[in-house]
């Protein structure tokens, strides 16, 4: 019998999924729930079914629960998200997301910049991080779903740091990107000139920052490296292709 495929540790369900099940150990008002009773709340008969212990599984890696002895706890970090006593819950929640290694090394990876088609994600994560063949389209899909869920996933890009540090929602920004090439014609060239004015703050003196005002009062903001090389414009140029395609459902 063939041995089959290990794979790294991933969430396997979205964030929603692991704040409904804490809801369901809370609705118990019990220090510890057993495995079977919680099971029961899925209408479940085995505490061994998949989709249960993939529960659990995701709720353990984003620190919202505790298990011993066949029993489940929730942990402080769920208890101030169900139960908030101040305006820190965001914070809770956005520590919750990062506290799964590979959720970890993804945002140090794209915080800021678009996030790859799921596709790609899911390939990604199997050449890269060790996630099996079998599991990978699921675990890219999860941490897709999860971060639109959290609201960081803005247009494309995966806004993590902004959100965490508390930026202007009012503001989309992608950092690192090119300016797409305008190819609409000198009416479009024109306007577009005319909002754009590159600017050079004395605190980023390393990057070139660029702001385009959109009809919506809204403002996209790209920030580029002075030192960028023509192959790095030229990927940032593909990224942000893939952006509109995906999300905007624009083919230039």
């Amino acid at each position: 019998m063939a041995e089959r495929e290990k794979s790294a540790l991933y969430p396997g369900v979205t964030w929603s999924e692991c704040v409904d099940l804490i809801n369901k150990i809370s609705s118990f008002n019990l220090k510890a729930v057993s495995y079977q009773a919680l099971a029961e709340k899925y209408g479940l008969t085995s505490t061994t079914t998949k989709s249960f212990t993939t529960r659990i599984g995701a709720a353990k890696q984003f620190g919202l629960i505790t298990t011993a002895q066949g029993t489940v706890q929730l942990t402080e970090n769920s208890r101030q998200i169900l139960y908030p006593t101040g305006d820190t819950t965001r914070a809770i929640e956005l520590e919750c997301f990062s506290l799964p290694p590979l959720y970890a090394k993804l945002i140090a990876k794209y915080d800021g910049i678009a996030l790859p088609s799921e596709t790609i994600l899911a390939n990604i994560l199997m050449n890269e991080h060790r996630i099996s063949r079998a599991a990978k389209d699921c675990a890219s899909k999860c941490f897709v779903e999860s971060a639109e869920q959290l609201g960081i996933l803005k247009g494309g890009v995966l806004c993590y740091s902004e959100v965490k540090n508390g930026e202007s929602a009012s503001e989309t920004v992608i950092k690192t990107g090119p300016v797409q090439e305008n190819e609409r014609g000198q009416d479009d060239s024109e306007r577009i000139d005319q909002q754009v004015s590159p600017i050079m703050a004395t605190s980023e003196s390393n990057f070139i920052s660029q702001s385009i005002p959109f009809e919506s009062g809204k403002v996209a903001r790209f920030i580029i490296p002075v030192d960028a090389t023509e192959d790095d414009l030229l990927l940032l140029r593909d990224m942000f292709d893939v952006l509109l395609k995906r999300k905007f459902k624009i083919d230039i």
